[in-house]
């Protein structure tokens, strides 16, 4: 069925994204919307309409300048665009959202995949005009401002959130030969066991 097969993708590019961040060695804790301790700090409610949404990863970095900041994640594993910039829409959304609710779980929004979009206008996804253009789309106006009229939208956009989401929003583009290319299982293990970090989460 296509269903179970997007399904089977998702599930495959949740596990994909998982170990490449944890092979980063610069993640300190990384757990699932699936998780059944933690999922319930990837969920949220849109605020008209009642709905829920979740991004599929969240956790603490470490090292750096990203020591014991927060991230959550979107992940996307398709082999081309599909409909990633709807997507991508309705991920600003979310952000925007998530950020008014919980701030402190969103010190890095991360959209995570392994096929750009709209590679033309790639440099302007993150700016503040492609934030708004978003927010005030069809797809999410009356679910962000309770108002079908992206006129009457505008006035209740908050620009502090707005700019704080052009700081905080990552695109991050892997290809499968790039998911090799990080520290091998065993250099892996005897890094963490050298830092004295315990395994178990992993």
């Amino acid at each position: 069925m296509a269903g179970e097969g997007h399904q089977q993708t998702g599930s495959d590019g949740l596990d994909r994204a998982k170990r490449w961040l944890d092979y980063s060695t610069r993640v300190a804790t990384i757990y699932t919307n699936t998780d059944k301790v933690l999922k319930d700090l990837l969920h949220f409610r849109w605020p008209h309409g009642g709905q829920e949404f979740s991004f599929d990863l969240g956790g603490k970095l470490r090292g750096g300048d990203l020591h014991d900041k927060s991230f959550m994640a979107e992940v996307k594993a398709y082999k081309y665009e599909m409909d990633s910039p709807k997507e991508y829409r309705e991920f600003v959304a979310e952000c925007y959202v998530a950020f008014q609710e919980k701030p402190d779980r969103c010190d890095n929004l991360i959209w995570l995949s392994w096929a750009p979009f709209q590679a033309q206008n790639w440099h302007r996804h993150r700016n503040a005009e492609s934030i708004r253009r978003h927010l005030l789309h069809a797809d999410n106006v009356y679910r962000v401002f309770g108002t079908t009229s992206a006129d009457e939208a505008k006035g209740k956009l908050d620009e502090q959130v707005i700019y704080e989401l052009t700081k905080r929003l990552w695109l991050l583009t892997l290809c499968d030969e790039q998911e090799n290319l990080v520290i091998t299982s065993a250099h892996y293990r005897q890094l963490m066991a050298f830092m004295g970090i315990e395994e178990e989460s992993r």
